[in-house]
């Protein structure tokens, strides 16, 4: 087994930028789970209000495809704010009780995570900002016509993601060169 120095691993960024491909990586080379944060969303919504959490409601209804970009990211970083408490709570619960875990997804901000980092809590947000490549990475995952307006949401996103980062000095990852993610992850939790 691999020496780790970390117990809660998160992995946040915009969709289709290849974060999911890299918590997995991770998670296979130091044998431990991945959460995918994004599943978290769908199991809270049940027992969540409207007024209490109006942006996990938003979409209901809405055709997010003409929404526009900047909606379809205001409604993103809405739902990742409405959620920061359970974030939260999932890394305490983990770091209390010693249980190695990754957790990724969409709905994580980087002002979200830079007050839960400690020695014992790592974050990164993997970078992937040509339009294209985020074009081919939903093609070769889920086949079908080019998204291109979905990849547009993306990079907007990924770049409100960096800028937020850059900011608050929280870590970043680009994904490509895809051979070497594994090794940068590495290095960049070991620094």
């Amino acid at each position: 087994m691999n020496n780790r120095n970390w117990i809660v691993l998160i992995i946040g960024g915009a969709s289709g930028t290849g974060k999911s491909e890299i918590a997995y990586k991770i998670a296979r080379h130091y044998g431990i789970n991945v959460l995918e944060f994004d599943d978290i969303h769908c199991a809270v919504k049940p027992f969540a209000t409207e007024e209490n959490h109006p942006a996990l409601f938003d979409k209901d209804g809405h055709d997010w495809m003409n929404l526009g970009v900047e909606r379809n990211v205001n409604w993103l970083k809405d739902v990742s704010r409405e959620l920061a408490d359970t974030l939260k709570r999932l890394v305490d619960r983990h770091t209390e009780d010693n249980l190695p875990v990754i957790i990724e997804g969409d709905f994580i901000l980087p002002e979200s995570v830079k007050q839960l980092l400690t020695p014992s809590v790592k974050a990164l947000f993997v970078q992937e900002p040509d339009i294209n490549q985020i074009i081919r990475n939903y093609q070769s995952r889920e086949s079908g016509e080019p998204q291109t307006y979905r990849s547009e949401i993306c990079v907007s996103y990924n770049d409100y993601i960096r800028k937020s980062c850059n900011e608050l000095g929280v870590a970043m990852l680009e994904s490509r060169p895809w051979d070497t993610a594994l090794q940068r992850t590495i290095e960049l939790l070991e620094n």
